[in-house]
């Protein structure tokens, strides 16, 4: 084994035992969180159930806003371990998010070598936003796991010399861009696609689009789809695919005003042009303070010459023109949330690496470059003091009762927090860079296993659907319908697959409701008490559960006969 193949091997596996419990812990200790999580799972759990493997159906009625890869591979997670449970239905999540990083490292390796690889998928693997997603039950990192894989081998076919290689790369990028497409729609092949063209006009090399055959592209998307659009077709007609290609692609990527136009009918998350200009730095947390200084040194002549060598000019530019080609789509798009960023926090760690590995080799970065490492390192500092407060607050505020005794790991993970920041300043004041980034990246991932472990199964007492579905089997008779009031997704979703029943939707209750002698129940997800108010208006319904949902959210059980 040459010392490259053996650098290479101990980068990945350092990798690997930060990534593993980053990606397995948190998955299995609290219930299902709204909003999507209690929506995905059961269409998940009613594709095992009924075996529809083309058509997402929520609460018996067709879901399609994405297509069934991912509730596939949830349905056979659900069948795998022996029925549906909020125990497992996040693993999926994890390996896609896992594969994700580990990808991202091999493509890093070979561009930029292995110190890089290493600091990128660490870089991914606690990016706030997308280490939050990685331990939620949501088609996005599915998406995330085919671009970046799309990106990854695009670009390897880029750079071979050998033409059967390419080729090979190019098909596998129109497998991969597909896969895309069957998790999340056409924004699969867009994102890969903008990047790419962005990419081949930067380095004004045109020719390549003819080398990729396009025409293989087209073909092996419509082999891989069609099936899918023709089960459609089987099953509704032409309903499915307009509900499919118009509501769900056309209206949520136009403005609001011409999305109401095409459809008819507008669809939510609209936010204007200018929305991730914060968002992205949110969602990039903690690595967003280093943000200034990534991009003044990547769009620098220091930047552009630090390395002459061929390889790393052509991975920054591809990671440059990835992640703005993706943004600025994205910005361009009606509809927006932070999660929908997650692609493109790839690129964005393959450059903040890049920057990091530069400061370790240049041995000390520019004036402006400092007042951020010193930033991110204080950060650090506050958050390390801060642990043991905020983790008290928490249980005094979700569980009504401090613990008797603190327990040691709080505070052992605030002290060496601390310790670790502490020593992140005397290095980076000694202009050790590599040993200030050793200090500071080990706290990032100690507070995010640290709130992994003790901060959500404190939230889940305040966030879980657990103790409200349990008093439906309790006194809901299994005989008996149980009618849901304006029903949102989120209920649609956490009723059944708790209970097993699905619920009956309804927008008024009937006057025949109210004068039968027999018992009925209505279950409503309340946002401050406005269905409430309207079912007690009624005068014939009666509260007999009533538990709190996040801030301004109750869950209710209504009867015509109270207990």
């Amino acid at each position: 084994m040459t010392h490259r193949n053996k650098q290479v091997l101990k980068y990945l596996l350092l990798l690997l035992i930060v990534a593993v419990p980053l990606f397995s812990l948190g998955i299995s200790n609290h219930g299902l969180w709204s909003a999507d999580e209690p929506r995905v799972a059961e269409i998940g759990r009613e594709m095992a159930l009924t075996g529809n493997w083309a058509v997402p159906m929520l609460n018996q009625r067709s879901f399609l806003e994405e297509p069934p890869l991912y509730y596939g591979a949830l349905a056979l997670t659900f069948k795998a371990f022996g029925g549906a449970s909020d125990k497992v239905a996040r693993i999926p999540s994890a390996l896609f998010a896992f594969a994700t990083v580990i990808v991202l490292f091999f493509i890093a390796n070979s561009i930029f070598g292995p110190r890089v690889a290493l600091l990128s998928g660490l870089i991914l693997a606690t990016t706030g936003e997308y280490f939050r997603v990685a331990h939620w039950i949501i088609v996005d990192n599915a998406l995330t796991f085919f671009v970046v894989s799309a990106m990854a081998l695009f670009i390897t076919g880029y750079l071979s010399e050998n033409s059967r290689k390419k080729l090979l790369c190019y098909i596998l990028v129109y497998v991969a861009a597909t896969l895309a497409f069957y998790s999340k729609g056409f924004i699969g092949i867009v994102i890969p696609g903008l990047g790419i063209l962005a990419f081949l006009a930067m380095e004004r090399n045109f020719r390549e689009i003819v080398k990729m055959r396009l025409w293989l592209g087209v073909l092996i998307f419509l082999v891989m789809t069609l099936p899918w659009f023709i089960a459609l077709w089987q099953q509704a007609g032409t309903e499915y695919l307009n509900v499919f290609f118009v509501h769900n692609h056309l209206q949520r990527f136009f403005p609001a005003g011409m999305a109401g136009r095409i459809s008819g009918e507008a669809s939510g998350h609209h936010h204007p042009f200018y929305y991730y200009i914060t968002e992205f730095p949110n969602g990039f947390l903690p690595w967003s303070i280093l943000l200034v200084p990534v991009l003044f040194h990547v769009f620098s002549k220091s930047g552009r010459l630090s390395d002459l060598s061929f390889l790393p000019a052509k991975g920054r530019l591809f990671a440059k023109c990835w992640f703005f080609a993706g943004i600025i789509f994205l910005s361009i798009a009606s509809t927006k949330r932070t999660l929908y960023l997650l692609p493109i926090f790839a690129p964005m760690a393959l450059l903040t690496a890049s920057y990091i590995d530069f400061t370790i080799n240049s041995g000390a970065p520019n004036r402006v470059g400092k007042i951020f490492l010193w930033a991110f390192d204080m950060l650090l500092l506050v958050i390390g003091v801060a642990l043991t407060p905020v983790y008290l607050y928490l249980k005094k505020t979700y569980l009504q009762a401090l613990p008797a005794n603190l327990p040691l790991s709080v505070l052992a993970t605030s002290v060496l927090v601390v310790s670790l920041a502490l020593a992140g300043a005397f290095y980076l004041r000694r202009k050790s860079l590599a040993q200030y980034w050793i200090s500071v990246s080990v706290p990032v991932v100690l507070v995010l296993i640290f709130a992994l472990v003790s901060i959500v199964p404190v939230l889940d007492k305040y966030k879980s659907f657990v103790p409200f579905c349990n008093d439906i089997c309790t006194l809901v008779p299994p005989d008996k319908p149980l009618y849901g009031y304006k029903p949102d997704e989120t209920l649609r979703g956490a009723v059944p697959f708790y209970t097993g029943r699905f619920v009956v939707e309804t927008e008024e209750v009937r006057k025949d409701l109210l004068l039968r002698k027999e018992p009925f129940y209505v279950v409503a997800r309340d946002k401050r008490e406005v269905l409430e108010k309207e079912l007690q208006s009624t005068n014939g319904l009666h509260i007999l559960v009533k538990r709190l949902s996040g801030s301004d959210r109750a869950l209710v059980l209504f009867s015509n006969r109270p207990l």
